[in-house]
């Protein structure tokens, strides 16, 4: 479903310009209904960069990501040149101080986790009170382009999908009240052109009943006082 894992400057830029780019930066935007611009935001698993290289455009970016062997040099490369406080991390922790954040960002990570709860809790230990969570991304269980794309021999995400009432669950489990959850993305990406995608997929999620079939989740959550 998603594009391969880039390993240059060109690539973040190429994937921008995708459907996948296009709905990401939307994603991005709309957290300014939420926070300020110009606040403090941790990315949780950056990955390539390409969330935090986008939210840096409008808030104070730092970042974290497993440090696995084969990550290539350019990210560092990005972060730096973005003025973004990257650093590597380890499985179930943060290397960043509590309280310092205004939100966290968690960006198709979520649904790769087995324990979403301990994830959970560490992005609020990192969170000022009050603090936001935004998760994007979330792969959905019940996803039909999962299965399409399954079809046409793509790679899929196999068991890492989340449901519904089971992110509602992780998150209040780890101390957030949620805001506002709902679908997002529906037909695969790659197998159509952007600007059809990116505009069926805008108008899919809104369907009540078609809507429940969508690719992802998204979720703004509040850290309880």
């Amino acid at each position: 479903m998603r594009p391969n894992v880039v390993s240059d400057f060109e690539g973040v830029i190429r994937l921008d310009t995708t459907a996948y780019g296009l709905e990401q930066r939307q994603d991005i935007k709309s957290m300014l209904k939420y926070i300020a611009r110009g606040a403090s935001v941790l990315d949780v698993g950056c990955g390539f960069g390409l969330p935090t290289s986008q939210a840096s455009e409008y808030f104070a970016m730092s970042a974290c990501d497993i440090d696995s062997r084969g990550q290539p040099d350019f990210i560092e490369q990005l972060m730096k040149l973005r003025n973004i406080d990257f650093k590597w991390s380890q499985p179930g922790t943060l290397p960043f101080e509590d309280g310092r954040f205004d939100a966290v960002l968690l960006y198709a990570v979520i649904e790769h986790v087995p324990d979403k709860v301990s994830l959970l809790k560490a992005c609020r230990r990192v969170l000022k009170p009050s603090g936001k969570i935004f998760i994007f991304c979330a792969v959905n269980q019940h996803s039909i382009a999962e299965r399409i794309v399954r079809r046409f021999g793509f790679p899929t995400h196999g068991n890492d999908v989340v449901t519904k009432s089971s992110l509602i669950q992780a998150a209040e489990a780890s101390g957030f009240d949620v805001d506002r959850i709902g679908y997002q993305g529906w037909l695969p990406e790659n197998l159509l052109p952007r600007t059809l995608v990116f505009t069926l997929n805008q108008l899919l999620v809104r369907i009540p009943g078609v809507n429940r079939f969508s690719h992802d989740f998204f979720m703004v959550a509040t850290a309880r006082k």
